[in-house]
């Protein structure tokens, strides 16, 4: 046992505390706390750590910085503060802090844990009384602001297309979301809701969120016009509001304004030229971004004719900006999704292209969220678990609101059957975007991983869910086998069976031996695909 400062480190039992609380690590921050820990006093070396964690196995510098940064934030340490956790360059890391080894629980110690604990009961019992005496708001309401950017309006000319405020309204709701101090609602949620101003403030209400932004779009003779208003909820008060009027060009010096404004409101701790760090211009031409946003709409579009679409417009603004960092993500994502759904004859030579445009546009700006989950989202496919997670959990940290990069890490993270660290990111992904277009995806995945880590009647209540928000026959059919797969697993083989010939109705050439095929070449765990198979089997679905 350890002790230092509020923390309680039992490596071979409890693990991390603090102040009598767990503290959630992956096994391997774990032991990389505590190699650093029982060699406090001296710098480890880089091929010590490995040695010691990862047994010598190769492993990326990015994925030793993961876990460094893991453990980091576990203690609420940073790289700016080393309070805990010093970096020496070229040289490696040590463990700063003073510590009582092998400290016992005596009686001070055994105080505080149960001083904690008691508080901490009669925190749970004041919060249930609460909610029993004032109804919630459908979603918990944070300690950190809480924000959702409403659809702007596209003013001006009568059937003006709405497709450039749209982007601007993504685009700020990318900027704020890469505060970690605030919890922001994805730009997918606020979509799927009815676009008129009021309904759209409203929702930010039922949401139970602190704040909104709202705003307006007018385009003119090479002009714009931005309004936007900052409105404090649930009382619908103007805390802020201001009209820019620029050059087109100068569009995002203007979202820039506009993010520094609300950071400056909401977070006054925030300095501005901290602010100032988070932002990046995604290009300076305004042609190119019109026709990147065009593809990004075609790219959410699952045809085969679509991604076409999104790769010819992705690669006509790269050549009219070639340093466009995003119009690069997209190219990769649009060649990733024909790779994987078979829509291209030569898949390999697709995959490498789909490679370097990712790789080209983290050269072009590393700190692009979008960049590394798309690199990750194809590493995936080459069974390369260490590059593709590394970079998937990079992008969570570069933009810790964003849904989708929460659940494409969820999703990557069970596919290399990590499922005890992917079912937090579903669960995450989820609470960011609970009105995502994609939250049939959402609860598939996080009954999947529950599936596999046992949990069958918590994927149960996740296939239900599923199949009340699928729309498509594709998803309802996974609902069916998911609930298949679990209710044989539980031994429920009427129920399973009744589950099978639901799925079979919708699509009756579904058979084993088609299932078996759709996953020749993925790179997918191998045991994911047994167990998978296997229970959808003794379910009753057919072998051919």
């Amino acid at each position: 046992m350890y002790v230092f400062d509020e923390f309680e480190f039992d490596p071979g039992g409890t693990g991390l505390r603090r102040q009598g609380e767990d503290v959630a690590l992956e096994p391997q921050a774990l032991q990389l706390l505590e190699v650093l820990i029982r060699n406090r006093g001296r710098v480890v070396s880089k091929d010590d750590l490995i040695a010691e964690i990862w047994q010598g196995r190769a492993i990326t510098d990015a994925a030793l910085n993961t876990r460094i940064r893991s453990v980091r934030r576990a203690l609420g340490d940073d790289a700016a503060q080393q309070r805990y956790i010093k970096t020496f360059p070229k040289r490696g890391y040590s463990f700063a802090a003073e510590t009582q080894a092998d400290a016992p629980l005596g009686p001070q110690n055994r105080r505080r844990v149960g001083l904690a604990g008691a508080l901490a009961s009669l925190a749970v019992l004041t919060v249930a009384l609460l909610f029993w005496l004032w109804p919630a708001p459908k979603a918990a309401v944070e300690a950190r602001p809480s924000l959702a950017v409403l659809r702007f309006e596209t003013l001006g000319e009568e059937g003006a297309e709405p497709f450039f405020a749209e982007g601007l309204t993504e685009e700020l709701t990318t900027h704020l979301a890469r505060f970690r101090e605030l919890f922001v609602i994805s730009a997918a949620t606020m979509r799927a809701y009815p676009g008129d101003p009021a309904a759209q403030l409203q929702a930010a209400r039922d949401l139970g969120l602190s704040h909104a932004l709202r705003g307006s779009v007018r385009r003119d003779a090479g002009r714009i016009r931005i309004t936007a208003e900052l409105i404090g909820l649930p009382e619908g008060r103007t805390l802020w509001a201001e009209q820019f009027e620029r050059e087109l060009a100068g569009v995002f010096s203007i979202q820039d304004g506009i993010t520094r404004a609300i950071a400056g409101r909401l977070l006054p701790e925030i300095e501005t030229s901290q602010a100032s760090g988070q932002l990046s211009r995604p290009t300076e031409d305004l042609s190119a971004w019109d026709l990147y946003l065009r593809g990004r709409l075609q790219q959410g579009i699952l045809t085969a004719e679509a991604q076409r679409e999104a790769l010819r417009l992705a690669r006509l603004a790269a050549e009219m900006d070639p340093g466009f960092a995003a119009a690069r993500s997209l190219e990769a994502r649009a060649l990733g999704t024909q790779f994987f759904h078979g829509w291209v004859e030569e898949g390999q030579a697709v995959l490498d292209q789909a490679i370097d445009a990712a790789q080209a546009a983290i050269r072009l700006d590393n700190n692009d969220p979008q960049a590394h989950a798309a690199l990750g989202y194809i590493y995936r496919f080459t069974g390369k678990g260490e590059p593709a997670i590394a970079n998937l959990e990079r992008a969570a940290e570069l933009n810790p609101n964003d849904a989708r990069i929460r659940l494409e890490l969820a999703h990557t993270l069970d596919w290399f059957r990590l499922q005890e660290r992917a079912l937090p990111q579903a669960e995450m992904a989820i609470r960011l975007s609970p009105r995502d277009p994609m939250l049939h995806a959402m609860y598939f995945y996080k009954g999947h991983i529950l599936f596999h880590l046992g949990r069958h009647d918590d994927a149960l209540e996740a296939a239900r869910q599923m199949r009340a928000v699928a729309k498509s026959p594709v998803w309802q059919v996974y609902a069916h086998l998911l609930r298949a797969a679990n209710l044989s697993r539980l031994g429920r083989s009427d129920e399973a069976q009744a589950a099978i010939e639901a799925a079979l109705a919708i699509n009756p050439k579904l058979s084993v031996a088609a299932m078996r095929k759709q996953f020749e070449g993925s790179k997918n765990h191998p045991e994911n695909r047994r167990i998978w198979l296997e229970s959808l089997q003794v379910a009753g679905l057919p072998e051919e």
